[in-house]
């Protein structure tokens, strides 16, 4: 997959220090960065490491569409400033840093929404903050990939426990190869740190867990510190470590499902571009964003409709993980005009299983049936009555109530074409050794174009003679026939304006 290999080759810089110190970022560039200078009207957002990636790919694809409101996402990786309508800040990082931006005394008008990895705390609740969840992700422990890591392959909660409050300091004490331990866990204000220093205490009967002076502080999701060291464990979303390639192990044992978020001050939650992108029914849980997310690593959740919490706003951390699992249709349209002012529409629907429901014709805002059945996951319907020339028509594929399928929809174009019909003025009667000679005309119903191509003088299959159309008409000469009556037709095949005809008539050869 594209975005993974190009993902893989990051080079990100290390945060790390003895202890808890930090060291300054020195990210040379960052692909998750907005390319564009917002305006006022646009959607900025900043946040969380982990979701940045999905944020941009789901920015690019909405902006693709040039809506009056743009998304401008800015990565938490990268260090510096970003640039916002009001001017430029300094780049936060993380979910903490994010949303603190949106209310309080760093309440920065210029920034719309957060991204975050972690529900809210009391304090932003207070301050009246909604949190949109999008997508689930699944926090697990990391070690070496590049390097034969000593840590065992399973790692259970208490024995994470054990290491980050400096219990255990060694890999054979847990089943491992001899090694002191090097944990990490992520930056001040990171949603992923957060959320598992909330998992240490759970898995402490409820009491915080003091860290080990052993604990080093890191950039969230950045492998460059335990990709090549043996001895080193962090936290890691699983799915951004699935855009790294093998730099890392994941170890079995620990895991914990979490929601991610898209969080708004309380004050914008009805604004229309707000829902528009973040609600219910806006793009980020819509099908369109469901591959966006699944490409950045994360499985979309579902919609109400559907069991889920996707786009509800809420104030407090998410435990419904229903998933968008809806089965992918795709819908295939032809449209073709073999009658006069009429178009037959085909519409073809395939999915990974035969879909069920029906499908909704239309063109011109004009509804041209409803619920029509699928017969072999095709549904067929024929317009009649129609204006005459090109037109362009849409299928809809409703799926039954309560199904798993997602709609789809594809437009066709096709030129409603006109009647046509013939005449000839050969003789019915032909003396002996004589050939008959007449006109044949090709006659356009309601159109002031004349018929243009061929007409083709039939005895059964046999072709008797062909002849071209001027100002739409021919004089045609026959072959001399054998004696007796045939019956004959003039066929014209149609153009692109009229569809076809032919009339039937009958020569007595003496």
């Amino acid at each position: 997959m594209f975005v993974r290999k190009s993902l893989a080759g990051l080079a990100a810089a290390t945060l790390a220090g003895s202890g808890l110190a930090l060291s300054a970022p020195a990210f040379a560039a960052e692909p998750d960065d907005t390319t564009f200078t917002p305006v006022a009207a646009d959607l900025v957002g900043v946040g969380s490491d982990t979701s940045q990636h999905a944020l941009k790919l789901i920015a690019d694809a909405w902006n693709a569409g040039k809506p009056a409101n743009r998304i401008a996402t800015f990565a938490a990786t990268g260090g510096g400033e970003v640039t916002l309508p009001g001017g430029a800040i300094k780049r936060p990082n993380g979910s903490g840093s994010g949303k603190a931006l949106l209310y309080g005394a760093g309440n920065n008008a210029d920034v719309d929404f957060a991204r975050s990895s972690s529900g809210p705390t009391s304090t932003e609740v207070q301050a009246g903050l909604q949190n949109f969840p999008f997508a689930l992700d699944t926090l697990v422990m990391a070690v070496s990939g590049s390097a034969p890591s000593n840590a065992p392959a399973t790692l259970t909660k208490d024995q994470i426990v054990d290491i980050y409050d400096g219990t255990v300091t060694n890999w054979s004490q847990l089943g491992g190869k001899p090694g002191v331990i090097a944990p990490k866990i992520p930056q001040a204000g990171s949603g992923t740190r957060s959320f598992f220093v909330s998992q240490l205490k759970s898995a402490n009967n409820g009491v915080d867990v003091q860290l080990a002076a052993s604990v080093a502080e890191v950039q969230e999701h950045d492998d460059t510190t335990i990709k090549n060291d043996p001895n080193a464990v962090a936290p890691f979303s699983e799915g951004r470590a699935g855009l790294l390639g093998s730099t890392l192990r994941l170890e079995s044992g620990f895991r914990a499902d979490r929601a991610l978020y898209n969080v708004v001050r309380g004050t914008d939650l009805a604004k229309p571009e707000v829902q528009a992108v973040f609600g219910e029914d806006g793009f980020v849980c819509s099908s369109d964003a469901r591959g966006l997310i699944e490409d950045a690593g994360f499985k979309q959740l579902a919609t109400p409709d559907q069991g889920g919490v996707c786009g509800v706003a809420t104030q407090s951390s998410t435990s419904n993980f229903t998933l968008n699992e809806a089965v992918a249709t795709g819908l295939s349209l032809s449209a073709s005009s073999a009658k006069a002012r009429s178009a037959t529409l085909v519409a073809q629907v395939t999915g990974s299983t035969a879909p069920q429901g029906t499908v909704t014709f239309t063109s011109g805002g004009q509804t041209l049936a409803t619920g029509v059945p699928l017969v072999s996951g095709r549904a067929t319907h024929t317009a009649t009555g129609l204006e005459l020339g090109s037109r362009e028509f849409s299928a809809e594929f409703v799926p039954a109530e309560g199904s798993a399928f997602e709609g789809s929809t594809d437009t066709a174009s096709v030129v409603v074409k006109t009647g046509s019909a013939v005449s000839e003025t050969l003789p019915a009667k032909v003396a002996k050794g004589k050939a008959a000679v007449g006109t044949v005309k090709v006659a356009l119903s309601g159109v002031s174009a004349s018929a243009t191509g061929k007409v083709r003088i039939l005895e059964g299959r046999t072709a008797l003679k062909s002849v071209r159309l001027k100002g739409g008409a021919a004089k045609v000469k026959l072959p001399k026939l054998s004696k007796g009556k045939h019956t004959l037709r003039a066929v014209w095949a149609g153009n692109g304006v009229a569809v076809g005809s032919s009339k039937t008539f009958t020569i007595t050869q003496k």
